[in-house]
């Protein structure tokens, strides 16, 4: 019970004896009110992406985009797993696909990318967008996606 009281009491005068600094309010004239524009970007090296694809006869074609305001050393996409699904809910990785990356680059765009699959399911693609700085301490960023599904007979 003493330490109890101990406790307290440390904790009180800790509480109250902190100085407090006056404050005083200033009216002024010539107020003025300043405003910005806030452009929406995503955050980081990558300045846009997108993911979309199409059923293809026995293939599923993969449509792309990411890119970054200025070159970097890599940009491109990485992780890539060719997913399947017989209800649309449960997803299952039929195939991985090497990734896909190009140097010195600002863009990576894929135009009607193939990759061909066994069919009889829904598919979807899911990767990473990736994009890395030049230099000794580069940073790098990865932002998941993972598109739309469609029927492959």
């Amino acid at each position: 019970m003493n330490k109890k009281f101990l406790a307290l009491g440390v904790v009180g005068i800790l509480t109250y004896s902190v100085p407090t600094l006056p404050v005083k309010a200033v009216s002024s004239q010539n107020m003025q009110t300043v405003s910005t524009d806030n452009q929406v970007r995503t955050a980081g090296l990558i300045s846009y992406y997108s993911l979309d694809i199409s059923a293809g006869k026995k293939a599923i074609v993969l449509n792309g985009s990411t890119r970054a305001s200025i070159s970097m050393k890599s940009i491109g996409y990485k992780d890539i797993s060719i997913e399947y699904s017989s209800d649309g809910v449960h997803w299952y990785v039929e195939k991985s696909v090497n990734d896909l990356l190009k140097s010195n680059s600002s863009s990576y765009n894929l135009n009607d990318y193939s990759v061909s699959v066994v069919g009889g399911y829904y598919y979807r693609v899911s990767l990473t967008h990736y994009a890395k700085e030049s230099g000794w301490f580069g940073s790098s960023q990865s932002v998941e996606n993972t598109s739309n599904s469609v029927w492959v007979d």
